[in-house]
């Protein structure tokens, strides 16, 4: 039974739907996949090739215009005008869409045909011009979904050429990113020392050959005002990590440090795999020495430790602490705890808190439990903001 709730403006059994040359209120969709000054002009060509169009038909009603400009057609998610053009379609602004071509559209399969048949179900028709496709013909969506599945191959090949043309790059050391990296400024396509900040680098390293942590070092720049890439004095542990375990700073470029999860998706994902990158020996001056860099990386690996979750899996920890309880808690998730002081009692003595930090963490709550024991009420609490309070009984 049809839900009364819902606005059929069409129905299949009404033929005068088909009737192309009745009175129709059009929207046109333009999209380009690049901001390039070329791609822009093709635009306006595109728009100005629709003008004429509507002139060829003189029954069409043009409502509004629907353009995409450097968006790539594989995710309707991502083009904010074609979303709000079938926002526009459900609320009945218009009965036609009309587009050049099926690529302009969409270049994936699945949304080519979903958001067609979903048009189709409110009386909303789409024309391809170029590929001559009214999707109300009966065999409209046949030729459809072959022409779609050409414009998603079309997406695969130039993925492959893309990825071709990276590890060209990568021979010639070519740069990626705006440059913003702590001791250096971009210059053209290389590298130029930022001796006040490269001071901060050599710092950092200096301190962490000195058996320093992260977390210490962090305390210790703010505490000497010393600024990031940014120009901010603000430090804090991963900042650091991220100096220590960059190549950069030796001369040296690292690739394969991410990449795109497919070319429909195109999530960025991170390479956890560190034996996996590629290193390329760069045109630009070093910060720190090869050996400083490794010696830093060895100390790095060494404070790794197996620790051991409740479920029988197995993390790596990089947290050292003379303090029992930040080395027994773990968070659900695995990872370790910090211990924040959290106020004196009024005898004098001090009450500690430990903390897995919310902003490093996507649970809305869990629980902490004592690596190398047994989990019991004493050894760990179920809480809502992820802490538990201290002091606990002392393991014997």
């Amino acid at each position: 039974m049809m839900r009364d709730d819902y606005n059929y403006r069409f129905k299949l059994t009404d033929y005068t739907q088909l009737d192309r040359n009745r009175k129709r209120k059009v929207a046109v969709y333009g999209r380009v996949s690049t901001e390039h000054e070329a791609q822009i002009a093709a635009l306006e060509n595109q728009m100005q090739w629709y003008d004429d169009q509507a002139r060829y038909h003189p029954n069409w009603e043009i409502q509004d215009r629907y353009i995409d400009e450097g968006i790539t057609g594989t995710q309707a998610k991502k083009r904010p005008s074609f979303l709000r053009m079938i926002d526009d379609a459900r609320q009945g602004k218009f009965d036609l869409i009309v587009t050049r071509e099926v690529c302009r559209f969409a270049r994936n399969v699945v949304d080519t045909l979903v958001i067609t048949r979903e048009l189709k179900g409110i009386g909303v028709e789409v024309y391809f011009i170029e590929d001559n496709i009214w999707t109300m013909d009966g065999d409209g969506e046949l030729r459809l979904s072959l022409m779609a599945t050409l414009a998603q191959e079309e997406s695969r090949k130039t993925s492959e050429r893309v990825r071709a043309g990276q590890k060209v790059s990568r021979e010639k050391v070519v740069l990626y990113g705006n440059g913003n990296i702590l001791g250096y400024d971009r210059v053209g396509d290389t590298y130029q020392i930022n001796e006040e900040q490269a001071e901060t680098v050599r710092m950092i390293f200096d301190l962490y050959l000195q058996g320093k942590g992260s977390l210490q070092i962090a305390n210790e720049l703010n505490a000497r005002h010393r600024k990031s890439a940014m120009g901010l004095v603000k430090w804090c542990a991963s900042s650091v990590v991220r100096v220590l375990k960059n190549a950069t700073y030796t001369g040296t470029k690292c690739y394969n440090k991410s990449r795109n999860n497919n070319y429909l998706d195109q999530h960025r994902v991170l390479n956890l795999d560190a034996s996996t990158y590629l290193y390329q020996e760069g045109d630009f001056p070093a910060i720190v020495s090869k050996e400083i860099w490794n010696k830093a990386q060895s100390i790095r690996i060494n404070r790794r430790k197996a620790v051991a979750l409740r479920d029988g899996k197995v993390t790596i920890s990089n947290r050292t602490s003379e303090d029992i309880w930040v080395n027994k808690l773990r968070c659900s998730c695995g990872y370790a705890c910090r211990r924040d002081k959290w106020h004196v009692r009024k005898d004098g003595s001090i009450s500690y808190g430990y903390q897995r930090s919310a902003t490093e963490h996507s649970m809305v709550s869990g629980a902490f439990w004592m690596t190398g024991a047994p989990a019991s009420p004493g050894a760990y609490a179920n809480t809502a903001d992820l802490s538990v309070w201290a002091p606990l009984t002392e393991p014997t």
